[in-house]
Parts: C-alpha cells; structure tokens; sequence
C-alpha cells in the first residue's frame, strides 16, 4: 500500500502550503512535499498576464489532486482583475469560503497598512473585516489568510507586525480551525501554536499555525531548508513532511527527487 492510499484509508487529508515565492517557484529553488491539497497564501507576484501562465504551468507540474490558490500584497493582478481572474489547474478563493479534498476552506488576501494592495487602512477597518468574514458561528477546517495574528509567525527586526483584529476574531470562533496558514513576513516562516480555548486539548496545545513564507530559501542563509513548505496531516494537525533542498540537488544531477511525485 502506497502513502496516499494509506492516508485515504485512514481518512486524513494532507495539506501542503507555501507562500512568499516572489517569483521563486520558477526558480527550482522549491521542494514541494507530496500531499492531496496545496495552497499558496498569496504573494505569488503576479503582476502580468505572462505570470499567471507561468504559474499555471508550475501547478501543472505538481501532482496533488487539489490546487487552491489565495493572494496577498503583492499580487497587483489579481486584485485588478477583482473576482474574474481564472487560474487553470487551481481553486481561486479570496474573501470566501471553499469545500475542497472534503475540508471546508476561506482564504483572504487582506493585511494590515503597509505597501501594495488589499491593505486594511487601521485597526477599525481591520475589525469590521475580520468581524464579517469570521462570525463566531463559523466552521472551518483550514483558514487561510496572508497576513499573520499578532503575536504568532509576525516577528521581524524584533518587532509583531501581525493582525490583532484577525487574531480576536479567530479566538471568538466557537469552533477554530484545525490548520491556519500565512505568510507576509519571510523571516518568520516555520510553525507556531494560537491559543484558542476550543483547541487547549489538541496536540501542541492551540491552533496550528504555519507561516509559509518560501522567498528566504533562496534569499537567505540559513533559511535553506527552513522555509522549504511544510505538509500536515489533518484532521490531527501535524506536520509529517517539508521539503528538502537535497531533493532539488538529485533533480539537478538527473536523479528523481523521491517522493514527491507519489512513487
């Protein structure tokens, strides 16, 4: 029995998210783990119509079964384009709520000020954002969102820089999500528990948080391996592969980078 025959018999599904690539899927910089569904938290830099061709084929080169694809500052394009841009191979979901691989997804591409687009002007705005994209009755099995919470995945240069109105918001869902996946802030990227007093009893403790930023892995030192995307197991929230710049190393030799492709 393969690996993905093998999580279908225990009925879980593996996310794998990335995000931040800035450019960088088209490098060969970016060892995608296997899995049965990947989502991009946006900052793909999609700018020109030449760039989304360009990711439809790096999509087309994967081989999960599902495809989701959100945005964030930096994907000028796409908030031009508001809700008619179409991505072959790939769920487009911004601002909304997606049933996929049998998870109930949102996506939104929304931060706080800083530069680009989709930018919440202050902290009011921010609340009457993240109020109504995230009522308390609200169920979901994976949140995605570009920005980071407050206090989790947002350091740089020794500063929070995250959402404290998306942070409320999330710890006001009767029922929080299982996994929660950003991006934003490159030197951030790795894995962190949200408390959430629904989630206490979960391993690890809270709401698993992947920031999933990948442009340091080429941008760097010392981020080689650890911004290379992370796969998690739900419904038990647990990281169980990431990508490995070895793997990328083979490839450039003429070797099969193993098991990314299923084999």
């Amino acid at each position: 029995m393969d690996e993905l025959e093998e999580r279908n018999r225990c009925d879980t599904t593996v996310v794998v998210s990335l995000s931040d690539m800035h450019g960088l899927h088209l490098s060969g910089d970016i060892d995608v783990p296997d899995g049965d569904v990947l989502v991009i938290a946006g900052d793909i830099e999609l700018r020109s119509r030449r760039d989304v061709g360009n990711l439809e084929r790096w999509l087309a080169s994967l081989p999960h079964r599902h495809k989701v694809v959100a945005f964030g500052n930096m994907d000028k394009l796409a908030y031009d384009a508001c809700d008619d841009l179409e991505i072959e191979g790939a769920h487009v979901v911004v601002d909304r709520v997606l049933e996929v691989g049998g998870l109930r997804l949102l996506a939104s591409p929304w931060s706080p000020k800083y530069a680009g687009v989709w930018q919440l002007a202050d902290e009011a705005a921010g609340r009457q954002h993240w109020s109504r994209l995230l009522p308390p009755d609200l169920e979901l099995d994976v949140l995605v969102t570009h920005t980071p919470p407050y206090g989790y995945g947002d350091l740089t240069r020794g500063i929070h820089v995250g959402d404290k109105q998306l942070l409320a918001a999330v710890q006001g869902l009767k029922t929080p999500p299982r996994l929660w996946v950003c991006g934003h802030i490159h030197e951030a990227v790795g894995e962190y528990r949200v408390p959430h007093p629904a989630a206490a009893q979960r391993p690890g403790g809270g709401i698993l948080l992947i920031n999933a930023a990948t442009f340091y892995v080429a941008a760097k030192k010392g981020y080689e391996r650890r911004a290379q995307p992370r796969a998690v197991s739900l419904p038990e929230g647990r990281v169980v592969a990431q990508g490995n710049p070895d793997n990328l190393a083979a490839a450039q030799h003429g070797f099969d980078g193993g098991r990314r492709r299923g084999d």
